[in-house]
């Protein structure tokens, strides 16, 4: 007992002599400061605060440390709860200040601090200087002159202060007398860095950037790490399209300034102008959580998502920069462009309007505009808007060909007639863009995509031999003679341009798609999919082709598990792509497995909390697990993140419409379209709720006029049929569904005719349409297996073997088709319907479905013993499927085991409402 006491106080003694005094760790952290190495100085801060939390300097000096190691957020964090601890408001506020400044927040600085005043004048002048750089981040320049003015007057000689004023007369459009300011100030001292970093500006912004290079190479000779000197060699080096010159840059980064924030933020930039968005994004997203404010970033990480298609993301973080500083012009064009991209054109004049109105538009803003106009149909819009920016660049190709495109797509909405002749006119003034365009390849991609979209695919053949030897060794021009050769039905010459295409890049995706089309199309499903695996293992970086894979998957009716175990694997290898982890999720809920959606949408929100459609996918199994709560509080989280959006408020009304109130449903259905104006679903579901309301002509007037203004859309003629339907008005029903088939995207109403057509007693009309069908859509797998489903739902046993019985011919694989089949034959007395069902466990023997079917052959054949055994084993793996304990029963009873039937009945009567299938249950009770 004395020893472990005495090794107690030992260990205790021990302690205390290795433990520094705070004085022993701030002197420590001061010196590592001086030698500008803040990670370590904030490792000796985060020491003494776990000894002392309440530790003002501590507290004050790791925000510094913090803030010249670049992590903004949490600069803030600190030097917050160092003024909440009563640090001195002289030495803190500048801090802060900087911090606020530094990361995009002026104006919050403005706000917090524009009326404070400081006793040292020192202090004072840093602030002074600060809100001057605040104010012109705001566009507010006499406030800027005047806080410039107060930190010279405090302190004539200040390096800081000299340099603000400069910075001010320089956005004055006084570059001589700023460039006067800072000659005086490198007088006296010739190295001053930030002096020389802002005469380089001021060269620039004079047109002369030979001038600006050696200033800017001066800079980085005195002070390797400056990041605002080395920021802006790279930009330079990305203007003259020299990346060799921009990677030299950014690979001779000093070690301390490659591992800061925004020495990775100078690695993302260098990545996505080398094409590498994955990469740009993967350094992004962890910088965002460091610096969620700083402008450049906010674009960079959107532009990045924007080029991998995340396009939601890429708002959302657009949405956050227009916010931060609304008068960016750039900025503005590129949020209207992405919102283009996300076929938003009302949205997109929004955010053009305020550079519309101005009367100052450049030609970059016009053509955004007139695309915009385009895409609403507005064909004198964008003809005004295109005009506006041909004027304004008179021989610039880019307007020439947007006017070419207005006339093409007004042919294509007006279907001949007069615009034809002035369609065949553009296409031939864009032919001629393309032809003088030698160098460049973006005119000629739109003449064959207006080619291919007009079905002259000759003449778009034609387009891609002479883009060829503009795209020498690329895999573009093989790639798309493909596409284009398979459209024409030319297999043999598409598999020789997809071939070609993969000789030029193995890694180009789109030519191994067109590959994966050729063997479905043939029927070669497996090759398909092994094709696709070895293209993904050979690749660092696939989630377009993970994904390709898992849909061809679902395609050919693979077992759900290797789907799942398919996209889980992708997950587990690109955990940063939201579209991999949103179709993990969605797989998920379609096979009913809700706790584990829910857990993939919890995993997912957590890695990429920033993503509006994985939080939707969150709030969505929450709504499926029955937590409406939890649901409705992450749906209005979606509203907040994504204002722009419809999905929050759509998320919202379906909650209103589960608990019935159908009046506050339709409330959020309108906010939504006020986020979103153009949202198909908020305009659809506005259509449903007025329909279940009972206000039947309001939803068909609604239905009738959308069809007006969107002739080519299926979905206005599905509603209005299934609303006649309801009312029993099959033949208008039956009518507008032949509309919706005759269109270029029917949907699903094929399927949706076949089977009203047989409600309403027309058998030899739906067999007769399911004859037409097919032949004209020999591919639509679709259709077939719906047209099976229905036949077998109405009774149809024998019509549903011969068609399900086709389907298994087309996939010996697919496990639902062996089991139908395999229970159809069964139920007819036909042979061969065991075999069938023993292949099929051998491709999966875990298939609940399956084994379920085998049993109930096995008691056909009157085999009890081995059916009741199978079906025992399945209740026993399965016993949340009360389905399976129904037909054990069924089974027991067929084999005259009334007593053990029994039992099993017992079982599934006590479960009440929980089992939809009591009647039967009570049913086969009374025979007993």
């Amino acid at each position: 007992m004395k020893s472990r006491a005495f090794a107690l106080v030992l260990v205790v003694a021990l302690a205390a002599c290795g433990q520094r005094s705070e004085q022993d760790l701030l002197a420590a952290a001061q010196k590592r400061l001086e030698q500008k190495d803040t990670a370590g100085a904030a490792i000796e801060l985060k020491n003494l605060l776990q000894q002392n939390p309440d530790s003002v300097k501590g507290r004050q000096w790791l925000g510094r440390a913090l803030l010249e190691g670049g992590d903004l957020a949490g600069a803030e964090i600190e030097l917050r709860r160092a003024q909440e601890l009563g640090a001195p408001r002289d030495e803190l506020i500048p801090l802060l200040a900087e911090t606020l400044l530094n990361s995009g927040q002026s104006h919050k600085l403005i706000a917090e601090f524009g009326d404070q005043s400081l006793a040292d004048p020192q202090a004072m002048s840093r602030l002074q200087q600060q809100l001057a750089l605040a104010y012109l981040a705001q566009g507010n320049l006499p406030e800027a002159k005047v806080a410039a003015a107060r930190a010279l007057q405090l302190t004539p000689e200040a390096e800081g202060a000299v340099i603000t004023g400069a910075r001010t007369k320089l956005a004055a459009s006084l570059p001589d007398e700023a460039l006067a300011a800072l000659d005086e100030l490198l007088a006296r001292n010739p190295k001053a860095a930030k002096a020389l970093l802002l005469k380089a500006e001021v060269l620039l912004a004079r047109g002369k950037p030979d001038a600006a290079e050696p200033v800017l190479t001066q800079v980085l000779a005195v002070e390797p790490g400056s990041y605002d000197a080395r920021s802006l060699l790279v930009r330079m080096a990305f203007g003259r399209q020299q990346l060799d010159v921009a990677t030299r840059l950014v690979d001779a980064m000093p070690p301390a300034l490659a591992k800061k924030p925004q020495g990775r933020f100078l690695q993302a930039q260098l990545a996505l102008a080398k094409g590498d968005a994955a990469k740009a994004r993967e350094l992004a997203l962890p910088l965002l959580k460091l610096m969620p404010h700083y402008l450049p970033l906010l674009r960079l990480a959107a532009g990045a998502h924007q080029q991998l298609g995340e396009l939601p993301d890429a708002e959302n973080l657009l949405n956050q920069a227009i916010k931060l500083a609304p008068e960016d012009l750039a900025l503005r064009r590129q949020f209207a462009g992405l919102q283009l991209q996300r076929r938003a054109p009302a949205k997109t004049l929004e955010t053009l309007r305020p550079l519309l109105d101005s009367g100052k538009a450049d030609a970059e803003t016009l053509l955004l505009a007139g695309k915009a106009q385009l895409m609403q149909g507005n064909f004198e819009g964008a003809d005004q808007a295109f005009g506006a920016a041909a004027k304004l660049r008179p021989d610039d190709p880019k307007t020439s060909a947007a006017l070419a495109l207005t006339a093409i797509a007004r042919d294509g909405a007006a279907g001949g007639g007069a615009t034809r002749a002035k369609a065949d006119a553009a296409l031939n003034q864009l032919r001629d863009i393309a032809a003088k365009d030698v160098d460049g390849s973006g005119y000629d991609l739109m003449l064959i995509n207006a080619l291919a979209r007009r079905g002259d695919l000759s003449a778009a053949l034609a387009a891609v031999d002479r883009l060829a030897p503009k795209m020498k060794g690329s895999p573009v021009p093989d790639g798309l003679r493909g596409r284009i050769q398979l459209a024409r039905k030319d297999v043999a010459a598409a598999q020789a341009a997809f071939d070609a295409a993969l000789k030029a890049d193995a890694g180009y995706l789109p030519a191994v798609l067109g590959l994966v089309a050729i063997d479905t199309q043939a029927g070669r499903n497996e090759a398909a999919i092994k094709r696709l695996e070895g293209f993904i293992a050979s690749q660092e970086h696939s989630p377009q082709a993970r994904l390709a894979l898992a849909e061809l998957l679902l395609q050919t009716q693979a077992p759900p598990e290797r789907v799942t175990e398919v996209l889980a694997a992708a997950v587990r290898a690109e955990p940063t792509e939201p579209g991999l982890r949103l179709a993990l999720i969605d797989q998920k809920l379609r096979l009913g497995d809700t706790a584990g959606a829910a857990q993939a949408a919890q995993e997912a929100s957590a890695a990429l909390p920033q993503n509006p459609d994985l939080l939707e996918r969150l709030a969505r199994t929450q709504l499926a697990s029955g937590d409406k709560g939890q649901a409705g509080k992450t749906y209005t989280q979606l509203t907040a993140l994504s204002p722009s959006r419809a999905t929050g408020w759509l998320g919202l009304a379906q909650l209103r419409v589960v608990e019935q109130d159908y009046a506050g449903a339709e409330r959020e259905v309108r906010r939504a379209l006020e986020a979103e104006p153009a949202s198909v679903a908020a305009q659809r579901l506005l259509i449903q709720l007025a329909a279940r309301q009972g206000r039947v002509d309001e939803a068909l007037a609604a239905l009738r006029e959308r069809q007006k203004k969107h002739p080519q859309e299926a979905y206005a003629l599905i509603a209005e049929a299934d609303i006649e339907a309801g009312r029993q008005h099959f033949d208008a029903a039956i009518a507008a569904l032949r509309k919706a088939t005759l269109l270029r995207q029917p949907h699903d109403a094929a399927p949706r005719l076949f089977a009203l057509l047989l409600a309403a007693k027309k058998r030899d009309e739906a067999l007769a349409f399911e004859t037409q069908w097919q032949a004209a859509h020999p591919q639509d797998g679709a259709f077939a297996v719906a047209a099976a489903d229905v036949t077998l739902a109405r009774g149809d046993l024998d019509g549903a073997l011969t068609r399900y019985e086709a389907l298994l011919k087309r996939s010996p694989d697919a496990i639902v088709f062996i089991n139908n089949v395999a229970w159809l034959r069964s139920k007819a007395g036909k042979p061969g319907a065991r075999e069938l069902a023993e292949r099929g466990l051998k491709l999966n023997p875990e298939d609940g479905a399956l084994r379920d079917t085998y049993a109930t052959v096995l008691a056909n054949d009157k085999d009890f013993s081995k059916a009741i055994s199978v079906q025992r084993q399945l209740v026993g793996d399965q016993p949340d499927q009360p389905m399976y304990r129904l037909n054990l029963a069924q089974i027991l009873l067929q084999s005259g085991d009334k007593a053990a039937a029994k039992t099993e009945l017992d079982d599934l009567a006590k479960l009440g409402p929980k089992f939809p299938q009591q009647k039967q249950v009570e049913a086969l009770l009374k025979t007993l």
